[in-house]
């Protein structure tokens, strides 16, 4: 008896790769928008003026330099003054930084068939193994850093006058109009948050990094140009600052939070401790600590350590990355400091300036 059809070809037929069909919304491959990240590497942040001076195990320690500078309160008006008077001598300060975070992607193994299958197709190897691994490292990374820089908010000094923001607040700003049938933006209110920033003597352009409602405020301003409902339509927003998407930021500073960040006023640094080992020479054709470059092309590498368990007789690997940020305001930036020889012996207005303010929008 003849079947009523080809149950072969039907499977031929039926058995498709997940990745053909769903083309680029290829579930393998979605990720979240990383703006935490994207910002602290970004070159509109600058570089990092450090240096190493300490390796010890797993902790890195940093050495970065700054100067103090003179507050106003430090001029007097007594016109006896002169140079024959005793001074005091600006010294070049310094502080220490350790780099004590780490991320580990999944421990990987392979059998020595999956071993030969895979290096004789080494594109799909990185493609279907490292690099979705480094995707979600990189996501976790900038969930992590998001952590970091929302616990470094200072004191907004307001344009309107005090009360100021107390350091680790977030001032209310009302952005979005939704009392008609369409939300509308209000960028008449943004020039509020410009203004603050400004007041604090703060230069250049701030980085916005978050979500929800200020990324609905980013859009719907970029479509209001020839809406007549809409005021200052044709103002142009990335003349004033850069908005950077963090899809994870309403899980890690809370829902329309925000973080608003002078440029230079937090660093991020990086460490591979493999690039050391490389040095010495010390691989082998059955262990390997070796460097490799961040696929998607953050200023960062990767340590890629793989080695064969000849009990189990697998190979296994994993990547990781030592990393860290600081803020390069420090407490005696601004402040009296009578523990630090050559500290003025007053404060001035931005006493508790970070550079890094929090917005809650509406």
């Amino acid at each position: 008896m003849n079947p009523n059809y080809n149950i072969v070809g039907a499977c031929q037929f039926i058995r498709k790769e997940a990745e053909e069909l769903a083309g680029i919304n290829y579930a393998f491959n979605l990720q979240r928008k990383t703006g935490m990240l994207d910002w602290l590497t970004s070159p509109e942040n600058g570089g990092t003026n450090a240096r190493y001076i300490e390796s010890n195990g797993k902790l890195h320690k940093l050495e970065v330099f700054y100067q103090q500078r003179t507050k106003e309160c430090q001029v007097t008006d007594d016109c006896f003054v002169s140079v024959c008077d005793d001074g005091t001598t600006p010294l070049r300060k310094r502080f220490e930084f350790i780099l004590d975070n780490c991320i580990h992607t999944p421990v990987r193994e392979y059998t020595l068939n999956d071993m030969e299958v895979l290096c004789k197709d080494t594109r799909t190897f990185m493609t279907e193994y490292m690099e979705s691994d480094q995707r979600a490292g990189r996501e976790h990374l900038s969930k992590k850093m998001l952590a970091e820089v929302d616990a470094m908010k200072g004191i907004n000094r307001y344009w309107n006058g005090p009360p100021y923001g107390a350091a680790g607040s977030s001032k209310v700003v009302d952005l979005i109009d939704s009392t008609g049938a369409q939300k509308l933006p209000l960028p008449g209110n943004f020039a509020e948050v410009m203004l603050d920033y400004s007041n604090n003597q703060l230069n250049g352009q701030p980085s916005f990094v978050g979500q929800g409602n200020f990324e609905l405020f980013w859009k719907l301003h970029g479509m209001s140009c020839c809406n007549s409902a809409t005021p200052y339509g044709t103002a142009n927003m990335e003349g004033e600052a850069r908005f950077y998407i963090d899809q994870a930021a309403n899980e890690m500073l809370g829902a329309n939070d925000i973080l608003m960040i002078a440029p230079g006023a937090v660093k991020s640094v990086f460490f591979t401790e493999n690039s050391l080992v490389e040095r010495m020479g010390t691989n082998s054709p059955t262990t390997q600590s070796i460097v490799i470059r961040d696929f998607a092309g953050y200023p960062f590498s990767w340590n890629f350590d793989m080695y064969y368990d000849i009990c189990a007789k697998k190979w296994k690997s994993v990547m990781s990355l030592q990393w860290g940020v600081f803020n390069t305001f420090q407490a005696d930036s601004f402040s009296s400091n009578s523990e630090t020889a050559g500290s003025p012996d007053c404060s001035d207005e931005l006493d508790g300036l970070t550079g890094v303010f929090g917005l809650t929008i509406t």
